[in-house]
C-alpha cells in the first residue's frame, strides 16, 4: 500500500496520471473506425481429454498474469453462455506463466499485460522450432496506481520539473536511451529539432546541454526489456547511468535539469518516505507515437506509448490450425463484444480496447 501511495503521490505532484505498448499501431489515429463484427457462436467440441491442459476434472487450464484477472473472469463467463460445456481452471500470478505454460503445454493459452521478453520468446523457439502466437486484445492504461496488483507500476518516463521539453516522440526517446537505432543516438537536446522553443538547434540554453539519462539497474527485469523491444529493440545505450532503485531513479531527475528517467514496473522500498519532496521536482512526460500523432499524458481512455498491452500467447504451429475451440475463444475476444467487455473496463481498471483498424491483423494471426 506504501508503495502505490508513492506513486500516487508522485503522479498527483505532476499533475497527470500514467500509464505503460507491444509491436504498436498507434491508436490515437482519429480517422473513422470501422465496424466490428459481431460475435456468432460456433458449435465447437470440446478439447481432447488427453490434452495437456485440460485436468483431471476436466476443466481448461489458463496460465498468466494477475493484470488480467478480472477481465479473464468476465470473457471466460461470456464464453460460458454460448458455450455451456466448457469449464475453465484459471492461475493468474505472474506474467512469466504465460509463456512457460504454453511452453510446456500444460496451460491453453496465456493471459499477459505486457510484451514477451527476448529471453522468453527464445527459449519458447529453442524448444519447439517457432516463435509463440502473440494476439493482442486491447492496452492496459492504468491510470491509478490502485488498480494494479501491489509492487507493480506503470512505466512512464520522467524530467526535471524544469524541463521545458513539451513532448517526446518514441523515435526520440529510442535514440536517447537505446543506440544502433540506425537514425542516430540523440545525446543533446539540441538534437530534438522538431520541436521549438527552449529546445532544439535555436541556441538556446537546453540546446547546448548533454541529455542525462537514468534508469534503475533491473534492465533485465521482463517489463524493462519489453520496453526495448517497443522502442525498436537496439540495445541500451552505454551512456545511461543505471542507478539502484525507481526512487534513485526519480532522485536523480528531480535533482538534474538535464536529466530524463525511463522506469517500469518493480517492488520499491516500502519504507521511502520522500515521495513528496521529490514529485514536486519531477514531471511526467507526454510521448507521442511519431511527430503526426497527438501526444498523450496517459490519463484514462488515452493510451500512453508506453502503455502495456492486453495479450494472449499460444502455440500455433506454423501451417497448422489451432483448436477449434481456442480460435473460436479469441474470435470472440475480437469482437464487437469482446471489446466493448474491455472498454467497460476503462475507468474501473484502465483497460482500452484496440484501434478497430487493427481487429483484421490480430485475427489472420488465428488462420
Amino acid at each position: 500500500m506504501r508503495g502505490q501511495l508513492i506513486w500516487i503521490a508522485l503522479c498527483l505532484a505532476g499533475g497527470l496520471w500514467s500509464a505503460y505498448p507491444a509491436a504498436f499501431a498507434a491508436p490515437n489515429d482519429e480517422t473513422e473506425a470501422p465496424a466490428l463484427k459481431p460475435y456468432v457462436a460456433k458449435n465447437v467440441p470440446l478439447p481432447d481429454g488427453d490434452a495437456k491442459y485440460v485436468l483431471p476434472d476436466g476443466s481448461i487450464l489458463i496460465a498468466g498474469n494477475d493484470l488480467m484477472a478480472p477481465y479473464m473472469e468476465r470473457l471466460t463467463a461470456m464464453f460460458r453462455k454460448s458455450h455451456p460445456g466448457f469449464r475453465f481452471h484459471m492461475e493468474l500470478h505472474t506474467s512469466g506463466l504465460s509463456v512457460s505454460g504454453i511452453n510446456s503445454g500444460k496451460s491453453a493459452l496465456g493471459p499477459i499485460a505486457r510484451d514477451i521478453s527476448f529471453q522468453e520468446s527464445d527459449a519458447f523457439t529453442s524448444r519447439h522450432g517457432y516463435p509463440p502466437t502473440d494476439i493482442q486484445v486491447g492496452w492496459d492504461n492504468t491510470p491509478d496506481a490502485e488498480h494494479v496488483p501491489p509492487g507493480k507500476y506503470p512505466p512512464g518516463v520522467w524530467v526535471n520539473v524544469k524541463n521545458p521539453t513539451p513532448w517526446l516522440t518514441m523515435e526520440d526517446v529510442a535514440g536517447i536511451f537505446t543506440t544502433g537505432t540506425g537514425k542516430g543516438d540523440t545525446t543533446f537536446w539540441g538534437q530534438l529539432e522538431g520541436h521549438e522553443g527552449p529546445i532544439g538547434g535555436n541556441g538556446a540554453d537546453y540546446s547546448k546541454r548533454q541529455i542525462h539519462a537514468y534508469m534503475p539497474k533491473l534492465e533485465r527485469l521482463p517489463i524493462l526489456s519489453t520496453m526495448r523491444y517497443v522502442l525498436g529493440g537496439a540495445p541500451w545505450s552505454d551512456r545511461v547511468e543505471h542507478l539502484p532503485m525507481m526512487e534513485d531513479v526519480i532522485n536523480a531527475v528531480a535533482n538534474d535539469p538535464f536529466g530524463i528517467g525511463l522506469i517500469g514496473w518493480w517492488p520499491t522500498d516500502e519504507g521511502w518516505d520522500r515521495a513528496a519532496e521529490l514529485g514536486e521536482k519531477v514531471r511526467f512526460l507526454p510521448l507521442a507515437w511519431d511527430p503526426h500523432a497527438r501526444p498523450s499524458r496517459g490519463r484514462v481512455g488515452d493510451v500512453y506509448p508506453l502503455a502495456g498491452g492486453l495479450h494472449f500467447v499460444v502455440d500455433k504451429p506454423p501451417g497448422k490450425p489451432l483448436d477449434p475451440w481456442l480460435k473460436e475463444f479469441l474470435t470472440l475476444a475480437l469482437s464487437r463484444q469482446g471489446q466493448e467487455l474491455i472498454a467497460s473496463m476503462t475507468h474501473s481498471h484502465g483497460f482500452v480496447p484496440i484501434d478497430p483498424n487493427d481487429v483484421p491483423r490480430e485475427l489472420a494471426k488465428l488462420d
